[in-house]
Formats: C-alpha cells, sequence, structure tokens
C-alpha cells in the first residue's frame, strides 16, 4: 500500500493518475475527502490533517511505501519531519520527498533551507529514503495565463537559463520510484531537456501559441509589490523572490538525465506543455 501526501497538488494530481495506470494500491492523505474524489476521481481516502500529527502513526499503519509532499510554507519542516518520524515508527520501507535544488541547511533561500533541513531530518532517521529535486515547473507559469493572454510573461528572471520540468515527469518518476527499490537512498535532480530563460519560454509560448508573448524582466522590488498587493504573505513574496535570485544567479543552468533514467523516456518539452495547455493560456 502506498499513501500519498500531497494529492491534490500539480504533482500529487498527475501522481495518482500515474498510479491508477499501474494499478497500484494506494490512499491519498487528505483534509476533504468529498474534495479529493471530486478532483481526482474515485480515490481511497486517508482523513488527516499536517496540523495533527498525533494521527499519523494510525494513518501510516500498514504502509510500504509514502509519498511526501507539502505546499511551501514556514510550518513545512514541522509538517513533513511529523510525518517523516511516524512513518519510521510505523515501519514504512520507502519514503519518497519532493524537495527542490539546491536543497540544504545553510542554502541562502528559505526553500532551499527548509527542504534542506527536512533532508537531513530523513537521513538521520535511517530510513529508506528518495529525494526528488525539481528546480522549476513549467506548470508555475498557468499562473501567469491572465497576462500571458495579454502577450507578456512577466517575472524577475533577469537572463538567466534555468532547469524546467514538467510536472507530470515528477509524477512519473514518483510512480517509479514508489513502486521498485532500486533507487532507495538516491537523490534525483529533475529537469526537462533543456534549461530555459524566461525569454526563450515566451518566444515557446508565441510559436506554440500563434500570438506575440513578450518577456517582461521585472525588478525584484516590483515584484514583490506585486504579489503582495495580489494578496501574498510577505513570508511567500521574500521566499519567491530568493529563489528567482537562485536561478538568475546561473546555479540551475543544467540539465540531467534523471527523468530518462527513472522513466524510461525522454522528458517533456516545454514547447509540448504549452500545446498541451494550451487551451489554459486562450
Amino acid at each position: 500500500m502506498i499513501l500519498v501526501a500531497g494529492a491534490t497538488g500539480k504533482v500529487g494530481r498527475e501522481l495518482v493518475m500515474e498510479l491508477k495506470i499501474r494499478r497500484a494500491a494506494f490512499k491519498v492523505l487528505v483534509r476533504d475527502p468529498a474534495k479529493a474524489n471530486a478532483l481526482l476521481g474515485p480515490v481511497d481516502c486517508a482523513h488527516g490533517d499536517f496540523n495533527a500529527p498525533h494521527a499519523l502513526d494510525k494513518l501510516l499503519a500498514g504502509v510500504e511505501a509514502a509519498f511526501l509532499l507539502t505546499p511551501a510554507d514556514p510550518r513545512m519542516g514541522a509538517w513533513q519531519t511529523a510525518f517523516a518520524r511516524a512513518a519510521k515508527k510505523a515501519g514504512v520501507k520507502r519514503l519518497v520527498k519532493v524537495s527542490v535544488l539546491g536543497a540544504a541547511p545553510e542554502s541562502a533561500m528559505a526553500l532551499g533551507r527548509w527542504h534542506g533541513e527536512i533532508e537531513e531530518e530523513i537521513k538521520r532517521l535511517d530510513i529508506p529514503f528518495v529525494m526528488l529535486q525539481p528546480a522549476y515547473f513549467y506548470q508555475n507559469l498557468l499562473g501567469l495565463a491572465p497576462l500571458i493572454l495579454r502577450g507578456v510573461l512577466p517575472g524577475p528572471m533577469g537572463t538567466a537559463r534555468f532547469a524546467m520540468v514538467d510536472a507530470r515527469d515528477v509524477a512519473a518518476a514518483a510512480a517509479e520510484v514508489l513502486t521498485k527499490p532500486d533507487h532507495d537512498g538516491k537523490t534525483y535532480v529533475l529537469t526537462g531537456p533543456a534549461a530555459l530563460s524566461y525569454a526563450e519560454a515566451a518566444a515557446t509560448l508565441s510559436k506554440a501559441l500563434g500570438r506575440p508573448v513578450a518577456y517582461s524582466d521585472t525588478p525584484p522590488a516590483a515584484a514583490r509589490e506585486h504579489m503582495i498587493t495580489g494578496g501574498y504573505p510577505e513570508w511567500r513574496a521574500d521566499a519567491l523572490l530568493e529563489l528567482a535570485a537562485a536561478l538568475r544567479s546561473g546555479k540551475a543552468d543544467l540539465d540531467t538525465d534523471a527523468v530518462k533514467t527513472l522513466t524510461g523516456r525522454a522528458p517533456i518539452a516545454f514547447e509540448s506543455f504549452v500545446r498541451s495547455y494550451k487551451s489554459s493560456f486562450g
């Protein structure tokens, strides 16, 4: 039995589809089973909440492999380490965590520190694990669809090229490592076929959508103001700007063969992603 935590997110939804295709035995950890079934179709739901860690022991009983992904949040360290400890106590044989490229307790960005501290705790627990480290999802651009409809792809990304990956590839990789023991103890950096700049992404959007889309390199201060005005909490706006700064540094200008190694196929190209989600971009 597999337990999927984070099943209603961009990766989790795709993972549920992958596990259904594989006819794997799984259940999803959710706060609202009715909402989960409406979003995911018929699934076995385990009703639980990361803010009630005392209930995790019972939810993890009989689980052989667990998938761990929560929203980015200052509380994620407490959420995920409680889950990992409960998994160890329950005898879970494999814990698959979606982390982030550059995760380390000493990272200059909050997201990197949070994930790095969780990774270190999982390793200290001596539970079989697999870490999946994407840098940036293609699907993040879906949140910018209203602006892309107006012909603009904004972002404080400068001219840097950086690794992007399709959430469907991350889900396919997760399904593989959840169901096979060959990858225990390994960390995989998941990327698309090539690093991209936002300017290159805009050019691809223009070609695939058949209308001009221009990249607007937004100053970080203006981007922060826009996020705060749009309702983002300050911690989230600052964390995203730290991520953007890390991407601008060039340290994420890389591509790996991890998706192909794990799934047996090439990673999805950005142009294919755009065509798949063309209706979302209008």
